[in-house]
Order: structure tokens, then C-alpha cells, then sequence
């Protein structure tokens, strides 16, 4: 340990640590030849730490179940890291089960090892230099965070007149967590059997992520909400921010139970704790909806940039409500515009929600199930309201109901907002949004005031989304100072004028123009051009976005008449009368096949090109896609 890293990061983390309510102890204190807190340096978990606080928080339980619970806890029977790290957070998190009797017959009775409720009741402490045996050599992390004897937090300082500080602070937590060579057991992967946040500080910076977290995944915890940044002095580094606002005991437990999934991605685990946007949103959220007033005036707008995490602030806000004593029995409604994104909720919730996830297939259902005076989770898209004869009846007047919407900036005005004021008059409703709402303000009119706001502007800052940047193409499509009509005589020239005005008629000028097969012709000999020498080259994919589904079907056709094009496949939503060469582009099972291919590199394969109107636009992951090729007029929130 080098002095500037003490004195300028560790010991001030230390000092901060216990001014907001943690113990502190020398690792050196409390090894095995000087105390009896710990037996071998092979011990992560202080077991007399761990025993006091079960009595403490179970005051009931037996000699022999208080040796079984320790014993569980302490030797996990798992096969992997992350296997044992979910069990651990599970049982933290939902507790364990014993047999007991406790005056009315041998029965069931719950263990906690955290009392979430009375924070008091918990030991919160930090130890340094805490030195750990591994299986082929030692570690000892600069600071541990003990929870009632668990090591539940790791903190790795590094110097800030190092060169990448940060870098080499994540490098040694996964080199000390066994995961970045773990043929060679270079680490102790035991002790983070039991870790819910990996830091890495160099005072002037200051990262956390979870065990499965790349580099680029580690993010600043920017705001020390529900502090201000004001009352940690005159321009606070990383370091005072994160520890303020991430880990007060009452924040750390928080975060733990109410803030932290496993999701299951392409067969692997990830673990995903939220980012500081994510916390500070479901907090005011919280905070909206039990304070007095109408239904308007509990409810709110969100507007989280696209790309910034909305649907996993949705699942933390749900484990949070389901928490919370006066909000733990409401009935939660999800409502999105577009099947796609109410399937993604529905399989997020499902993973990370220890409840059933009741999703409306029909309009029949989505009636029944509102109807209901039941807590349960409905998840469901919006235009089912509309699909039947509706009749905007009223169909639940419970004001115990809460509506979240997804993307409300496209479905929640005029009819659409009618049906559901109708449908569930005293709901309080929670606007999610990703797009500014400069003009109008339609999205605040109808839900009521901004909750929270997460510009674009700040997600690139933080790391959290790449910045976008439009650079204007124009193919050899027309002459300076061509009209919309000139273009259509141009594009049609072949046509008589009955054809001409009966295509006129049908689409009007504008969609004529864009959708005309030999200026889509000339535009995607332009973008195969520019794919082939700008794009492809770096192993990237990209999307075309068009005007509507017969473009985006003709776009395919012209691609294919390309000698060489890249392989391309249109993914778009279907009808019940679209003709034959429009209907094969919109199968399901064809759509998850395509989005498979083209997630994986092009040396697995070939499919290069996506094409689509509005599908995939949002909530769409796939890093591999650099560059959109957007043919079709754009405003208010098709601009994002």
C-alpha cells in the first residue's frame, strides 16, 4: 500500500465510513493468532459477528437452529461464484426457513440474517487490510464492509497520482474475486461468495459494479440523494458522492433488497445493480405516491434518455412497492404501446419478481383481470383497450391501482389516455419517457408533474449511453430545388396520369416519394457503398429505418438486386390482409432468429443489415450495430 493511496483515498473513505454509522477495526486486530473472531485467515465470514446478530434479530431461535443457519451460511454448497452469490443475496434478501416451535407445534418459522426494518438493529462495519487465504496465495483488500459479520462490500483504493487509477482498481477486485484468470486461483473467490458491491476509488473517481461487471460496466454513483451535494462541502470528489449517497447503512440495505436482479442473458447470469438515476427515480416515485392529493398529484413523468435503463427502473420500482407497508397490496398495471416492449417486461418481471406476472393476451383478459380487486402485476399493451368495442366503461374505481406506462410518449393522448381515465378512474398513473417533451408538454398535462429527469446529455457523461452523432447523406436522388412534386413526375414518369392520381390519392405526395422503388433503388446503392467501405470494415452491423412496412419491403427487394449486398432481413409488425410478400417478413419466430444473427459478429454471421419501421427503435440491446440509416421524416420523439 503506497502512502499517497492511504492517506489521500483510504483513510478519508475510513473517516466518511464512520461518521455515517459504521464501526470501524484494523484487520491486523482481529487476525487468528490475536483475537478469536477469526480461527484461520481462510474465514471470510466473522461467524461470532454472525451468531450475535441472529439472536439479536431472532431473539427465539434454538442453539441447534442458530448452528444450522451459520452453518448453511457459511458453508454454501453451489458449483460456481455466481450460483452461490444469487443464494446468499436470496437469503438475505427473502430469509431462511427452520422448523421450530415456538409455543403452538413444530412449525416453519422465518430466520432473518438482515433486519431491513429496524436499521438500528444491524452491525455496520469496515475493516482494512482485512488478509484472506486463498488457494494458492493471499489477498487483503484495502476495505471490507461488514454486515452483521457478512462481507457484503469490497473497496479497492488506488492512488489518484497513478497512472489508470481506475483501471488497475478493477483489475485487482476481479483478480482478487478469482474472475480474471480463474484457471490460475489467484484470488479468493469465497469472500465474494458474499459481495453485493465491488468499488474502485482513486478519490477523484470512483466506480462500483457487482461480480459479474466488465470494466465498462463499473459507473460513477453521481448524486448523493436524498442528500445534497451542497452539504458535502464545495465541489465533492467521486469518492465523498458515492459513499454518501451508496453506502449510509440505510442506503446500503436499500440498495441490497430493493435495487439489485439477476437476469438470465443469452444462458449466462448477469447481476445487475442500479445506476444512481435508477435509485433517485424509484425514491421520489415512492415518495409521489403515498403523499396526499388526487390521482394526478400522485402521479408523474420520468423521463430517463433512451438507452438509460427504464424497464429495470420499472422492476426496481416494483420490489420496492411490493416492500413497502402501505403500498404492498396494490395492484400494479404495466402498459405499453408496442407488444414487443410488453413481452421484454413481461420476461424481466417474471425473472426478477417473486410473483406471477399476469400478462393480458386478449382484450377479454385485460377487462377481467382489471376488474379484479386483487395485488397482482398485469402486464399488457395499451391498443387492447381499444381493439374491442370498449365502450370507455369504467372498469375498476379502486384508487389501491397504479399505472405504469412505457414509452408514454407515443399512446398516452386523446383516445388512448380517454380509455384508460375511464377504464380506471383513480389509478395514479407513472409516465415513463424517453424523449424530451419540448413543446407541447402533452406527456406532463396528462400524468401530472416530472418525478425525475435524466437528460441525454448526462447518460453520455456517465458512460451510461454513446453520444449520437448525424451526419446528413444525400444519394443522387434529386436536382437543387426539386419540389415534392417535381420528385413524384421524376419518380413516376412511366406512370399515365389516371395511375399517378390514383397513387396520389392512396398515399399522397410525400409517402409516394420515399416509398417510389427507383429513389429507394438509388439510396440503397449509396448505403451499401457507404457500409462497405465506413462500417464493415470494423465488424459493425447497421439498421435501416424507413417511412413505413412497404418500404422497408422494398428496401429488402432492392438490397437483393445488389451484386454482393450484405445480407439483410426486414423485421416488421404484421396485419391480418397484408399480402403474401409482405406477411413472410412478419413471423415472430423468423424475427428472433434474424435478431440472434445479427447480435453475433460477422465471422459468425453474415446477416449484416437490419431493416424496420418502427420495431426495435427502443429497448433494443445489441452493441454490434454502429450506425442507423434513417430514411423517413422525423420529429418530436422519433428524433431519439
Amino acid at each position: 500500500m503506497s502512502q499517497p493511496e492511504f492517506i489521500y483515498v483510504e483513510q478519508p473513505a475510513l473517516d466518511q465510513l464512520q461518521s455515517n454509522g459504521w464501526s470501524y477495526k484494523d484487520g491486523r486486530e482481529i487476525a487468528p493468532d490475536k483475537s478469536n473472531i477469526r480461527s484461520s485467515f481462510k474465514e471470510v465470514v466473522l461467524n461470532p459477528n454472525l451468531e450475535q446478530a441472529i439472536k439479536r434479530i431472532n431473539p427465539w431461535i434454538s442453539e441447534e437452529n442458530l448452528r444450522k443457519i451459520v452453518r448453511d451460511i457459511t458453508l454454501i454448497q453451489t458449483s460456481t461464484l455466481m450460483e452461490a452469490n444469487q443464494w446468499v443475496w436470496e437469503r438475505i434478501t427473502q430469509y431462511f426457513s427452520v422448523e421450530q416451535d415456538l409455543g403452538k407445534g413444530r412449525r416453519g418459522q422465518t430466520v432473518k440474517l438482515i433486519d431491513f426494518e429496524n436499521i438500528k438493529n444491524n452491525e455496520f462495519l469496515c475493516i482494512n487490510q482485512f488478509k484472506v487465504q486463498g488457494l494458492t496465495q493471499n489477498i487483503i483488500p484495502d476495505i471490507i464492509l461488514f454486515v452483521n459479520g457478512l462481507p457484503l462490500g469490497v473497496i479497492e483504493c488506488k492512488s489518484p497520482y497513478a497512472t489508470d487509477p481506475m483501471e488497475k482498481g478493477i483489475t485487482q477486485l476481479l483478480r482478487y474475486a478469482n474472475l480474471r484468470n480463474s484457471e490460475n486461483n489467484e484470488g479468493c473467490q469465497k469472500l465474494f461468495n458474499y459481495n453485493q458491491v465491488m468499488i474502485s476509488s482513486h478519490r477523484d473517481g470512483a466506480k462500483v459494479g457487482t461480480i459479474s461487471s466488465l470494466y465498462e460496466y463499473y459507473l460513477e454513483w453521481k448524486d448523493p440523494f436524498p442528500a445534497d451535494k451542497s452539504e458535502l462541502g464545495e465541489n465533492p470528489n467521486s469518492q465523498k458522492v458515492l459513499i454518501e449517497g451508496l453506502l449510509k447503512p440505510k442506503q446500503f440495505l436499500d440498495i441490497i433488497q430493493n435495487f439489485i436482479i439477476f437476469e438470465v442473458e443469452e444462458g449466462r447470469t448477469i447481476k445487475k445493480i442500479a445506476r444512481y438515476q435508477q435509485f433517485r427515480a424509484v425514491q421520489k416515485t415512492i415518495f409521489r405516491l403515498k403523499s396526499s392529493g388526487d390521482r394526478k398529484q400522485k402521479g408523474g413523468v420520468i423521463w430517463h434518455t433512451q438507452g438509460s435503463g427504464k424497464s429495470l427502473t420499472m422492476v426496481f420500482l416494483t420490489q420496492k412497492i411490493r416492500r413497502d407497508p402501505l403500498l404492498r397490496d396494490y395492484k400494479l398495471v404495466f402498459l405499453t404501446d408496442r407488444t414487443q416492449l410488453d413481452e421484454q417486461l413481461t420476461k424481466t418481471f417474471q425473472g426478477a419478481q417473486g410473483e406471477t406476472v399476469l400478462n393480458a393476451k386478449s382484450v377479454s383478459d385485460l377487462k377481467e383481470l382489471l376488474r379484479k380487486d386483487s395485488s397482482d402485476l398485469i402486464t399488457s399493451t395499451i391498443q387492447k383497450l381499444e381493439e374491442d368495442d370498449l365502450d370507455f366503461a369504467c372498469l375498476n374505481n379502486s384508487d389501491r391501482i397504479i399505472v405504469l406506462t412505457d414509452e408514454a410518449h407515443r399512446t398516452q393522448y386523446g383516445t388512448l389516455g380517454a380509455a384508460i381515465n375511464t377504464a380506471l378512474p383513480n389509478a395514479p398513473k407513472i409516465a415513463f419517457t424517453g424523449t424530451p417533451l419540448i413543446s407541447s408538454q402533452k406527456t406532463v398535462n396528462e400524468f401530472g408533474a416530472y418525478i425525475d429527469q435524466y437528460t441525454i446529455e448526462q447518460a453520455v457523461a456517465d458512460g451510461a449511453t454513446l453520444q449520437i452523432l448525424y451526419e446528413g447523406r444525400e444519394a443522387i436522388t434529386k436536382v437543387t430545388g426539386d419540389s415534392l412534386d417535381a420528385l413524384f413526375e421524376r419518380y413516376f414518369k412511366d406512370k399515365t396520369p389516371e395511375e399517378k392520381n390514383a397513387i396520389k390519392k392512396k398515399y399522397g405526395t410525400q409517402r409516394a416519394v420515399l416509398e417510389a422503388p427507383k429513389r429507394i433503388e438509388w439510396v440503397a446503392l449509396d448505403l451499401v457503398e457507404h457500409y462497405r467501405e465506413k462500417i464493415m470494415p470494423n465488424g459493425f452491423k447497421v439498421m435501416i429505418v424507413t417511412s413505413s412496412r412497404e418500404a422497408a419491403v422494398t428496401y429488402k427487394k432492392k438490397l437483393d438486386e445488389i451484386p454482393d449486398a450484405p445480407d439483410s432481413a426486414v423485421i416488421i409488425s404484421g396485419d391480418h390482409n397484408d399480402p403474401p410478400e409482405m406477411a413472410k417478413w412478419t413471423n415472430k419466430a423468423d424475427h428472433k432468429t434474424a435478431i440472434s444473427n445479427f447480435k453475433k459478429p460477422l465471422s459468425e454471421s453474415s446477416l449484416s443489415i437490419l431493416i424496420v419501421k418502427d420495431m426495435l427503435l427502443t429497448g433494443f440491446d445489441a452493441p454490434i450495430c454502429q450506425v442507423m440509416y434513417l430514411d423517413r421524416k422525423l420529429t418530436d420523439h422519433s428524433l431519439l
